[in-house]
């Protein structure tokens, strides 16, 4: 099946292989500091855990939030998934990679099914992946250069694309464009798929048992599962929007895990309770500042120095980060843990300097020009925002504050109507192309990904050149002369990596705060 292109881009990365066979996802290298479980662990509760909102559709075509994919990773499998670093298989048992890059063959579990008790069959691999290239208009540029997925016989699924991409793997590991779903059933339902508990089909660990719109999802762990039975056997997935309210209930027990990291006192509150444990991990997020490349003040590039200099990042990471994190001199700048990464070495950094940063403000003549910073009303954004007033009001411009809901925002955000905000970006697959290409890619203005219009053609060169290269010494280089194009134009400025600070009952032992998966989460005894 062919598909209508879209002027849509992607830069993602990972080292291509001829033959990658799958591997164990169980490592248990998550950091618990919680004290010791009590006594008499009741392995058969239910596990209630929370998260900012609750997902409203189950079809991917319609996931709107990331807080959707803690329910997703619940009832679905990806082909691949990448633990503590490595690419595993899950629903694929070994694939290959062509020399070229143009094909890829994979082999799926021969013990793999549905909870209908339906084997997964490369049929479904096909549908699933042409359904998210052809419908799923805020995905399908994923899959741009997918021509079509084969299916040679019922456990072998064929890619076939248009060009080689360093990319593939990295993005099968999102469960929000990389799940295989059932075929027959999405097909049976139609647009209905995924609205109800019945009209759902699981290829992953749970199946949906009761789902009461706005008010929670249970799953139970299922019997016929072709990997490892999860240890938790029963959950509850609720919504707990208030952070005190999750801190209070995490506290009395009546929450047992709260996915949404924390921070300042309601970290430090929940960390004196003697039931609550916290698991950090370094992410694949950095906190950062855009600055629109398209607006009056910041299309002259002394003025995005000036910025640069007058950000005092370890300020903001003590102040907006609650020192739960990294200081970056670039972005996804997070050492071997990132594939691809370019071990790269600034010949310039914007070390903090008010009196260069006001400089180059008098210089373009700006002394008391109005910004408007804008971002969400909620944290850590509220904070940063207070802050980086004062950061820009202290190199001579008069700096204001304007905060809205997420929707509002982001609307205005992607339309170019933001001259300056704090705003992260993140990358699950710990791959630098896929953490940093979107991010300045010129293909990707007005749309979510490049929130400053950032504009370069070599940039937008060196993405692609390192997208498409299968040398890993080859894509470094490319990657170090556009961390340098970086460094010169700062389109943004990275300030932190953050650290997820999960917190959860001591009952529990989390494998990586990075995931979604409660199967990976265990019973501490």
């Amino acid at each position: 099946m062919k598909y209508a292109k879209k002027l849509l881009c992607l830069a993602l990365a990972l080292v291509m292989s001829l033959s990658l066979v799958a591997c164990s996802s169980s490592s248990g290298d998550g950091k618990d500091d919680g004290s010791s479980p009590s006594a008499g662990i009741d392995h058969d509760r239910e596990v209630v855990y929370g998260s900012a909102s609750l997902i409203t559709n189950f079809n991917v075509k319609y996931v709107t939030a990331q807080n959707d994919l803690q329910a997703l990773d619940q009832v679905y499998d990806a082909l691949v998934r990448k633990v503590n670093g490595k690419f595993c298989g899950q629903l694929a048992e070994s694939w290959e990679i062509s020399e070229d890059g143009l094909t890829y063959t994979f082999h799926i579990n021969p013990n793999a099914k549905f909870s209908d008790g339906t084997d997964i069959t490369a049929e479904d691999v096909e549908f699933s992946y042409e359904f998210v290239r052809d419908q799923c208009d805020g995905w399908s540029w994923l899959y741009k250069t997918l021509d079509d997925v084969e299916a040679v016989d019922e456990k072998t699924a064929v890619f076939h694309f248009s060009a080689a991409d360093a990319s593939r793997l990295a993005t099968m590991t999102s469960i929000q464009y990389g799940s295989v779903r059932s075929k027959a059933a999405m097909e049976k339902y139609g647009d209905d798929y995924g609205k109800t508990a019945e009209s759902i089909v699981s290829s992953g660990p749970y199946v949906i048992t009761d789902w009461k719109e706005n008010e929670y999802v249970k799953f139970e762990a299922r019997d016929d599962y072709y990997g490892d039975k999860p240890d938790l056997t029963h959950l509850k997935y609720v919504p707990v929007s208030d952070v005190n309210a999750a801190v209070v209930a995490l506290q009395t027990g009546e929450l047992d895990l709260y996915f949404n990291p924390l921070s300042g006192v309601a970290l430090d509150t929940v960390k004196t309770a003697d039931n609550v444990a916290i698991t950090e991990a370094l992410t694949c997020r950095n906190e950062s500042v855009y600055m629109n490349y398209e607006s009056e003040v910041f299309s002259d590039v002394r003025m995005r120095r000036a910025v640069a200099y007058a950000i005092n990042k370890e300020e903001a990471l003590e102040v907006c980060g609650n020192g739960q994190g990294k200081v970056v001199t670039y972005p996804c700048d997070l050492g071997e843990q990132v594939t691809g990464n370019p071990d790269f070495v600034p010949s310039h950094t914007y070390e903090y300097n008010v009196e260069k940063a006001r400089a180059l403000v008098e210089e373009c003549g700006n002394v008391g020009k109005t910004v408007t910073i804008k971002s969400y009303n909620t944290e850590p954004y509220q904070t940063l925002s207070v802050w980086l007033q004062g950061s820009l009001s202290a190199i001579g411009l008069d700096a204001k504050v304007d905060t809205m809901e997420r929707s509002a925002f982001l609307d205005q955000l992607i339309n170019g109507e933001v001259e300056i905000c704090p705003f992260s970006w993140s990358d699950i697959s710990f791959d630098f192309g896929s953490a940093v290409g979107i991010y300045m890619n010129s293909n990707c203005i007005g749309m979510s990904g490049n929130y400053g219009r950032y504009n370069n053609p070599r940039a937008d060169e060196l993405i692609a050149l390192g997208n498409s290269a299968s040398d890993v010494e080859a894509r470094k280089g490319y990657y170090r002369e556009l961390m340098e194009i970086y460094m010169e134009d700062v389109p943004s400025v990275a300030m932190y990596a953050v650290i997820n600070a999960i917190a959860h009952s001591n009952q529990l032992v989390m494998e990586d705060a990075n995931i979604y998966e409660m199967a990976r989460v265990h019973w501490a005894e």
